[in-house]
């Protein structure tokens, strides 16, 4: 562990990522309030609809698929930090006009104007972050993210649920209308340097187009067995886990708040208990990839997040739901740090812009298909028979995974590619 507390140290005193990282976290923060905010006014202007909270749900990931591959391109052709405080701003700006809503059309059109601009922030703050260490860094990296939001996680949701639930959606949106706007000012004090541009292509393989180019990310996966097989196992992942986030402001209203008031503040409980876990997972991970063959302690931990939301879904006390959101938290750490390593060490940096980029076309639409089929089902068989059939489908899915025999080709490629994991 003093190993461990002695490489975060070398780290900090990284002045480029310091700063950075302090932005990064301060803006999830203000994230928090709007995702908060936004939940509590579309189940205050639909008297709580299932299908109200899911459709923003919706809205929030669509964007992703849209523009996600171009926000890609964009980081690995212009100045990453620049993009970043572009994006921030005009999160700011489409935030700032929910405070002045007064229908539910009016929220989600500038809940999916929100949503675009957050999806072209996403990729360059992956591809930047490996530019600021050295590769031997990495692990140490991004253990250190992990911890560092699992940190934050014990109060971040907790914060935005008190305050939603005290001073209301309006005070959560203005709230991240100020948070956006610091950090651009601490992105400021970033210096990036300038990465070694790739060969230029000739005219025979030139790309037609910026979308040309976005279509390289999803070209580069499919000729990388260890990024197929990775990318493949995110989606089930998607598909399974999705249409939870928007289903347990509903879940704890109807099971786990005495009244309406209780509501926001119980969710973030409960979203601020997974950094308890969090921190224990982003600790022992290291140590886990050291011993395990990295994708079996995927598959592993996937399931093992299945039998927790099983617990969740009959829970009735909150201690037990805040539990389970403990042990979700341990499952978030291991998965991010051993995929975040992968592609870092995997993708060289000309290209991690674009194969980062390639979540939301991949991922997106079962994301949405994942929301819509579960905030229907809710209608039918409840909001806790969706969870019990998310988690049996999370115990079932690394099952089958391991069974293919694409599982054998990926770990033979990481021993031919000498990947240290």
């Amino acid at each position: 562990m003093f190993k461990d507390l002695a490489l975060y140290r070398d780290l900090v005193r990284n002045r480029n990522f310091s700063f950075y990282a302090f932005s990064y976290y301060l803006s999830s923060i203000g994230g928090t309030m709007t995702l908060f905010a936004l939940w509590a006014q579309a189940a205050h202007m639909s008297d709580n609809n299932p299908m109200a909270i899911g459709l923003s749900g919706i809205l929030d990931t669509l964007p992703s698929i849209l523009f996600a591959p171009l926000a890609g391109l964009l980081a690995d052709r212009y100045n990453k930090r620049n993009l970043l405080m572009l994006s921030r701003i005009l999160q700011a700006v489409t935030v700032l006009g929910m405070v002045f809503t007064a229908n539910l059309w009016q929220l989600f059109v500038l809940a999916a104007l929100h949503s675009t601009f957050t999806s072209f922030e996403t990729p360059p703050h992956r591809a930047l972050l490996p530019t600021l260490v050295r590769e031997e860094q990495y692990v140490t990296m991004n253990s250190f993210m992990a911890t560092m939001n699992s940190l934050i996680q014990f109060f971040r949701p907790a914060l935005a649920g008190l305050v939603v639930s005290t001073f209301g959606y309006h005070a959560g949106f203005t709230v991240n209308v100020i948070v956006q706007l610091l950090t651009v000012l601490v992105l400021l004090l970033v210096t990036v340097q300038p990465s070694q541009p790739a060969q230029p292509p000739s005219e025979k393989t030139k790309p037609a187009g910026m979308w040309g180019g976005a279509r390289e990310g999803l070209t580069y996966i499919r000729t990388e067995p260890v990024l197929t097989y990775l990318f493949f196992l995110s989606v089930i992942m998607t598909f399974c886990f999705s249409t939870q986030g928007p289903l347990t402001q509903v879940f704890v209203g109807q099971y786990l708040s005495d009244s309406p008031d209780q509501v926001s503040a119980r969710v973030g409980l409960l979203f601020s208990s997974i950094g308890v876990g969090g921190v224990l997972g982003a600790l022992v991970t290291p140590r886990l990839i050291a011993k395990l063959p990295v994708f079996l302690l995927l598959l592993a931990s996937f399931a093992f997040d299945g039998l927790m939301v099983v617990v969740f879904s009959q829970s009735s006390t909150l201690w037990v739901a805040m539990v389970c959101y403990a042990l979700f938290g341990i499952i978030g750490s291991v998965n991010m740090i051993v995929t975040d390593t992968l592609i870092q060490r995997i993708v060289p940096d000309t290209m991690r812009g674009r194969v980062y980029g390639a979540f939301g076309p991949i991922n997106g639409p079962f994301s949405m298909l994942s929301i819509a089929c579960g905030t229907s089902l809710a209608t039918v068989i409840g909001v806790r028979g969706v969870f019990l059939l998310c988690g049996l489908l999370e115990v079932l899915a690394p099952i089958v995974c391991r069974m293919l025999p694409s599982y054998r080709t990926v770990r033979a490629q990481l021993k031919e590619k000498r990947v240290s994991m």
